[in-house]
């Protein structure tokens, strides 16, 4: 039996889909755009209909929670934003923070920075003790990618648990505000395009292996083998895109949402270049991310030997590989325990084809010559 074969025997593979995971997902796309290939200027517009007071709540929600996919995963169907916001209407004002930051409800599930916030959170107040847990426990499981965060951040982190109550009140009417004057319309744009993604990647999953088809789906995360879940709980989302986001399901399962926007589309309505085109020609007009194709395309490189070879700091190799991640350019090889774990890049050809395909249809399409009124007013506005 393949490695292959002996994962696709231990994994579950299930489906979830609703326009209630964009919903979250939009808002850390547009607090952070250049992260996701976005123009700052359109994301700061939209962030703009939102009264300040709005703003903060669903910026302080990021940090001290994420995204609830876990929590949305949970609901029943249909998971569109109307269902997620009557479920959370549902729940008490002083419930809400634990509920989207994933805490279990039983002790015995909960990690010891669940507990610490929770207690924090029954208290009303936070210790400085309790402040030096936090930081040292971040600083442990931090990356060179994810930094840990500041004292600042911890402190907002705390207070924010310290007023779960008043926090559960301010952040549920500023997700409903957010869905009036922004998201409503966008999810009535983006639905249906979800829906037709969750059938071409059902489709998909049946025809390719497993190690194959994730790969596919993850847009470049190559396995030399697959960790041995009991369940993979894969998510379409239009705002991710090209990433995936990993989240813990508990009892040996895990969660993708994975990015489901097509090669063709624009996260921005009426702009006229398509995302992956705009994004994958900016990436190679850089002369050090052609270097770093030409070196990893010969073999895969890990971080150490790509800034090695570049002779250059290993915080810069991270920012130019980041942009061509971005666009779709690299996969990253995920190694087996035993072959050391390390991570290497590799240049994604499919990433490649598709930038040539879609920059040929761009050029040679009667449309990107002759773009509608309607679009034009959408894209400058």
């Amino acid at each position: 039996m393949t490695a292959n074969e002996h994962t696709k025997s231990q994994i579950k593979i299930t489906w979830d889909s609703g326009t209630g995971y964009d919903f979250f997902t939009s808002l850390a796309v547009l607090k952070d755009p250049k992260k996701f290939g976005i123009r700052s200027a359109w994301a700061s517009g939209m962030r703009a209909r939102l009264q300040p007071e709005d703003r903060e709540s669903l910026d302080t929600l990021l940090v001290v929670a994420g995204i609830p996919a876990p929590w949305i995963h949970s609901l029943p169907e249909p998971k569109d934003v109307d269902h997620c916001l009557g479920a959370l209407a549902q729940i008490p004002a002083s419930d809400r923070l634990a509920i989207l930051a994933n805490c279990p409800a039983c002790e015995d599930e909960q990690t010891a920075k669940q507990q610490l916030l929770l207690s924090v959170a029954q208290r009303g107040s936070w210790t400085n003790d309790e402040l030096e847990s936090l930081r040292s426990e971040y600083t442990a499981k931090a990356k060179l990618n994810h930094p840990a965060p500041d004292r600042e951040e911890l402190k907002l982190l705390l207070n924010t648990w310290a007023q779960a109550e008043a926090f559960g009140e301010r952040v549920f009417v500023a997700l409903s505000n957010y869905q009036s004057v922004f998201f409503k319309e966008e999810e009535q744009r983006i639905a249906p395009k979800l829906a037709h993604m969750l059938t071409v990647m059902q489709e998909r999953a049946e025809a390719l292996p497993t190690v194959e088809f994730l790969e596919e789906v993850s847009h470049g995360i190559r396995y030399d083998d697959l960790p041995m879940l009991a369940e993979l709980a894969l998510v379409p989302s239009y705002w991710i895109s090209p990433f995936i986001q990993i989240h813990d399901l508990g009892e040996n399962r895990r969660m993708w949402t994975f990015g489901a926007r097509p090669v063709g589309d624009s996260l921005v309505p009426g702009e006229p270049v398509p995302d992956l085109l705009r994004v994958s020609l900016k990436a190679l007009a850089d002369p050090t991310r052609l270097r770093i194709l030409r070196y990893i395309y010969q073999q895969p490189l890990t971080l150490a030997e790509l800034t090695k070879r570049l002779r250059l700091r290993m915080p810069t190799v991270i920012h130019h590989l980041s942009a061509l991640r971005l666009a779709g350019l690299v996969s990253i090889h995920v190694g087996t325990r035993d072959k050391g774990g390390r991570q290497k890049y590799g240049v994604r050809s499919e990433g490649l084809d598709a930038t040539l395909e879609v920059l040929k249809g761009f050029i040679e399409s009667d449309q990107s010559l002759a773009i509608s009124e309607t679009q034009e007013e959408e894209y400058h506005a």
